[in-house]
């Protein structure tokens, strides 16, 4: 019951944004939605004793930490260790109709662990897949530019992207089974580092 409340509560609050205008002569807010993948009973990834639900909470708190900008408006589709399934999450996003859309999620392979770096996933079929592109690319860029190894754009019809009727970004933050990757992911000041550079990101698409 707890959850159902929750998840009508964001619902009618976003109802209340997507349809809230600006005055004229007011400057022009951003609604983002940031999705901070897994939670509850379902862990994600994880590697001994981490685990990417706890991992993708930290870095969304840390976005809104880090958010200064009164003119970023900014939802989440949890904000502690819930279970939101994938309806929900959906439900979400078209219900806000956010500007955009990022969610947080982290990779893992059994099979090469030398594997490592960001990846950033958009739908080509999706209704707002232009503007994801277009954010993904700036996205990606910010963080290679900070020395973050990344991948070149990749292209997935996850069930998120599909459904998702506003531009939506699936971002993959690194590998939690790389040594290398592991360490930023799970480090509190380079989870500081990664929410400051989608912050600055979000100043500049305003």
């Amino acid at each position: 019951m707890k959850k159902s409340i929750r998840i009508f509560a964001l619902l009618a609050i976003g109802i209340c944004f997507a349809f809230a205008l600006p005055k004229k002569g007011e400057p022009k807010k951003i609604n983002v939605l940031i999705d901070a993948g897994h939670g509850g009973k379902d862990y994600g990834a994880v590697h001994n004793a981490f685990r990417e639900k706890e991992i993708t909470n930290q870095i969304a708190a840390k976005i809104m930490a880090v958010n200064s900008d009164k003119e970023i408006v900014l939802h989440f589709t949890r904000e502690e260790d819930a279970f939101v399934d994938l309806n929900e999450r959906v439900e979400a996003m078209n219900t806000i109709k956010p500007d955009l859309v990022l969610s947080l999620h982290v990779n893992y392979t059994n099979k090469e662990e030398s594997r490592s770096g960001m990846e950033f996933f958009v739908c080509k079929d999706a209704k707002e897949a232009s503007k994801s592109i277009a954010y993904a690319n700036k996205l990606s860029d910010k963080f290679e530019n900070k020395g973050y190894k990344v991948a070149e754009l990749k292209y997935a019809n996850f069930y998120t992207l599909k459904k998702s009727e506003v531009p939506t970004v699936v971002m993959e933050l690194g590998y939690l089974s790389n040594e290398i990757d592991r360490a930023y992911l799970t480090n509190n000041k380079t989870q500081d580092e990664i929410a400051g550079i989608v912050a600055d990101f979000l100043k500049e698409i305003k």
